[in-house]
């Protein structure tokens, strides 16, 4: 917490005092001195001492009277024992929430508060709607159930051990989770809560922006990342394009604040890449390059690493070729040749990954006979995760974008009189572009149904499928719809695309759309049905 908080979900709670002392006897007015019987029937007691008359004409045995002490005070400890118990249970359980590993005394604080009194018990720690959208969130977009699987937004679990889940970023991911939850629970009326808290969050993070210390925590960056899907989730209009692009311009400006200190971690680097990866997608659909700091931070990030990891190598890549785009676009660069010797020189980079894949980086290509329109031509590819999904398909967005220049670059020098390109080599290049252009189209098909949760059966080149270990598999999350939404959308909207492929990008948008509540899907699948474009941006 900003300020020196302590943080409300690691704060330790001193034990009070349990003993018998005065704080534990309370007084309890006016008593009764019926014995227990006629108490218990609400009957009046004449309370003679040999046993009252109401028990002699029942013909039962008088169970007696109290003692006048037990009848002024009673002795509290055990309640305030229970009672402490709870509370401490309840705020364990939201600690459980955001923990990983939970720890055992915590569990056994769970079972002793159901042991006094289940029922009761049961509702004291039943969740708030705030509590359950914050775990649908991190279910979601965070903490996968194995190590091996890494969710989007993992350097959460960072901010968590570390304290600095704030005001903003709490907001932000109950804003999000409010709205998936809102989907997955049919409760349409929950999005006025996450409007609510997604204002919320817009306020904090506004106060923590104009904070110089506040403004360069992760948590103030993470909490712009998260208003973004926020649009995903919820924009139906082409103007929440807009203003999720808006929210990545935003954490690019946090991005430029934070300095270069900022890429010293891996967490740093890893918020890099993904405001980077963003990014990217709206500069490249306005036709403008990323901003300078951003080129100047990757680029320092990929020399501080060495021996950089491929998806620095991917986003280094699409960087410079965003550079390329936009002095294409906004007519700085005309030479054909420069044009397509950048162009080429890019791809390879992209090639050379694709050549020869780094341990981590396999996935499998599964080829099956069963029909389903989520399978395309019969086969599908099983990744471990949805990071490395979105890895490999930032790649084929690369690779397509890129062999669309040398095509397009190539086709226009083979038009012109005399032609600019005449050689064999210019025409075999053609050819190598088309071909890449559809392979990248086709694998990008192939993520559909491992990102819907649908694995057919089918064979490998090395297995069949019932001999993949699925259990390691990650299981199907909003944030695996939000992956899949604008590869597939890029690989619809080709101009090599046909009907076949149209139809079959448009379906499965609209099945993210209506499986995930992922509403900005549905709003793809109709400018790709339109065929106008994402005019908003060509506005702006």
């Amino acid at each position: 917490m900003a300020g020196g908080e302590t943080n409300l979900l690691t704060e330790k709670h001193h034990s009070p005092h349990l003993g018998l002392g005065a704080e534990s006897m309370v007084y309890c007015g006016k008593p009764s001195g019926g014995c227990h019987a006629c108490r218990a029937r609400k009957t009046k007691c004449d309370k003679i001492p040999e046993g009252c008359t109401q028990c002699f004409r029942a013909k039962r045995e008088c169970p007696g009277y109290r003692s006048q002490g037990d009848l002024i005070f009673r002795d509290e400890s055990t309640n305030v024992v229970r009672k402490f118990k709870a509370k401490e249970a309840k705020k364990q359980a939201l600690e459980l929430s955001l923990s990983i590993s939970p720890q055992p005394e915590e569990e056994v604080s769970l079972e002793l508060v159901q042991q006094k009194d289940p029922y009761l018990s049961a509702l004291q720690l039943a969740p708030t709607i705030e509590d359950l959208a914050t775990g649908f969130f991190i279910s979601n977009y965070v903490i996968e159930c194995r190590a091996s699987n890494r969710g989007h937004l993992d350097p959460i679990q960072d901010m968590t051990r570390t304290g600095q889940l704030d005001e903003g970023l709490l907001s932000s991911m109950k804003a999000v989770g409010l709205a998936g939850f809102a989907h997955a629970a049919h409760a349409p009326n929950l999005l006025k809560n996450a409007r609510y808290q997604y204002v919320q969050a817009l306020q904090s993070t506004n106060v923590a922006l104009r904070d110089p210390v506040q403004v360069k925590k992760d948590s103030t960056l993470m909490s712009i990342m998260i208003l973004g899907i926020f649009e995903t989730i919820t924009g139906c209009r082409q103007e929440s394009l807009k203003d999720w692009s808006e929210h990545i311009k935003g954490a690019a400006a946090v991005i430029k604040l934070r300095g270069p200190d900022q890429i010293k971690t891996p967490a740093g680097r890893r918020l890099l890449v993904q405001v980077t990866a963003h990014l990217m997608i709206a500069c490249m659909n306005k036709g403008i390059a990323l901003p300078k700091h951003m080129i100047d931070y990757m680029t320092a990030a990929i020399e501080l690493v060495k021996t950089p990891d491929p998806a620095f190598i991917i986003q280094d890549t699409l960087m410079r070729f965003s550079i390329l785009h936009a002095e294409m676009q906004q007519k700085i660069l005309t030479d054909r040749e420069t044009i397509l010797s950048r162009a080429l020189e890019l791809d390879a980079k992209l090639v050379e990954i694709v050549a020869n894949v780094q341990p981590g980086w396999e996935y499998k290509t599964v080829f099956t006979e069963e029909k389903s329109e989520h399978v395309f031509n019969g086969r599908y590819h099983v990744y471990k995760d949805y990071w490395m999904s979105q890895m490999w398909n930032t790649l084929r967005t690369g690779r397509i974008l890129l062999n669309e220049v040398i095509r397009n670059t190539l086709l226009a020098g083979f038009s012109t009189s005399p032609p600019v390109f005449r050689s064999a080599e210019h025409s075999a290049q053609f050819q190598i572009s088309t071909d890449a252009i559809y392979e990248m189209q086709a694998d990008i098909l192939c993520i559909v149904p491992q990102h819907v949760g649908y694995f057919p059966k089918g064979g490998t080149h090395f297995q069949t499928l019932a001999e993949v270990d699925q259990s390691q598999l990650p299981t199907i999350k909003m944030s695996g719809g939000s992956f899949l939404i604008w590869p597939l959308w890029l690989a619809g909207i080709l101009d090599v695309a046909t009907e076949e492929v149209r139809q079959f990008v448009k379906r499965n948008l609209d099945s993210v759309g209506t499986t995930m509540g992922i509403k900005q899907a549905y709003l793809l699948a109709d400018i790709l049905e339109a065929k106008t474009g994402i005019t908003v941006w060509k506005e702006d």
